[in-house]
């Protein structure tokens, strides 16, 4: 039976709890201790947020141990997660270069040849690449696009999608401009994979040979 401790902690929980994604061998431990379901060769690790407010935000990650605390099961509480998630931090799609002018702002000079790229992430460009993994999400964004989509995993914080019609170079490509910003650019607790993923309808999302 449930006590009325675990009812309120529950509440209090589904207003909190969020899911982040991470890279599954890169974090072990963590997957192995906390609540988490895999994808690929990633995990998508439920958290619970301890403070948010305009400074930025604290989280911990839920072990395993806590959904007996909850009075809930693992299965619920990624279910609450997931949805939680969408309400806290809804996810956005920007074209990377008006990202980038925005951020700098100043105008790109940017070559008709120039591969359209787009970035997905959240609402607050933290913990963002989570939306990767939603075929809902990313089959959206294909079919607006009208293309299939090559997916680089940015960091954990975002990804970039890239028109599968505009890559004219072939994967390898890809994979070497993750590479070297994984090795130049993203901070090693950020790093999100060194794989390259596609999305088709029939297929939905899958690590790029």
């Amino acid at each position: 039976m449930k006590t009325l401790e675990q009812e309120v902690l529950k509440k209090i929980a589904k207003k909190s709890l969020f899911v982040k994604l991470v890279n599954t061998e890169r974090n072990e431990s963590l997957v192995e201790q906390s609540i988490s379901k895999e994808f690929l060769d990633l995990s998508a690790v439920v958290r619970v947020v301890l403070k948010m407010d305009k400074e930025g935000m604290a989280s911990m990650a839920l072990s395993k141990g806590d959904a007996e605390i909850l009075g809930m099961t693992e299965e619920e509480i990624y279910a609450a997660a997931l949805a939680n998630t969408l309400r806290l931090f809804p996810p956005k799609l920007m074209n990377l270069g008006r990202y980038i002018e925005m951020s700098i702002g100043a105008k790109l000079p940017l070559g008709e040849d120039e591969v359209t790229t787009y970035i997905l992430t959240n609402q607050k460009e933290v913990d963002g690449a989570i939306y990767f993994m939603s075929p809902e999400v990313v089959g959206a964004i294909a079919e607006a696009l009208e293309d299939d989509l090559y997916i680089l995993p940015s960091s954990v914080n975002e990804v970039l999608l890239v028109r599968a019609s505009e890559l004219e170079d072939g994967v390898d490509e890809l994979k070497e401009m993750v590479r070297d910003a994984n090795e130049t650019v993203v901070a090693e607790k950020d790093i999100l994979s060194y794989n390259v993923y596609h999305y088709d309808k029939e297929h939905g999302i899958t690590i790029a040979a």
